[in-house]
């Protein structure tokens, strides 16, 4: 009897558990893309698997210096709320860049990551 109430046990908080990992939120994709080499683009977008709070979410893109590149407000593009939409305020110079990105989902998760492009002017 102890030995089939501790497997119950264990099944449950497994499901509990493995539901918990499934609530926050994920990186779906980038443009530019990670990886890319584009021209200097006008704005950063990126998509997540589920909605955003654009107030509590956003990015900051450094180049190779370490220099931060002036970007705007982060928005949700109004087709698909899963995609956080930032403006690129200035030119950006041939070179690779780093987004560190930040992100809290409609449930309230926080999550992170970062990512690198290049930009050339060809």
């Amino acid at each position: 009897m102890r030995t089939i109430f501790i497997a119950m046990l264990a099944i449950l908080a497994a499901a509990f558990f493995d539901g918990v990992a499934f609530a926050h939120p994920q990186l779906q994709a980038a443009e530019p893309a990670a990886g890319s080499v584009t021209t200097p683009p006008k704005q950063i977008r990126i998509t997540f698997n589920e909605g955003v709070i654009p107030k509590f979410s956003g990015i900051a893109i450094k180049d190779k210096t370490g220099r931060t590149v002036a970007v705007g407000k982060a928005a949700i593009d109004p087709g698909d709320k899963k995609r956080l939409v930032v403006p690129v305020l200035e030119d950006m110079a041939a070179g690779e860049y780093r987004v560190d990105w930040y992100a809290v989902s409609d449930d309230t998760h926080r999550i992170k990551g970062t990512y690198s492009f290049g930009v050339s002017h060809r």
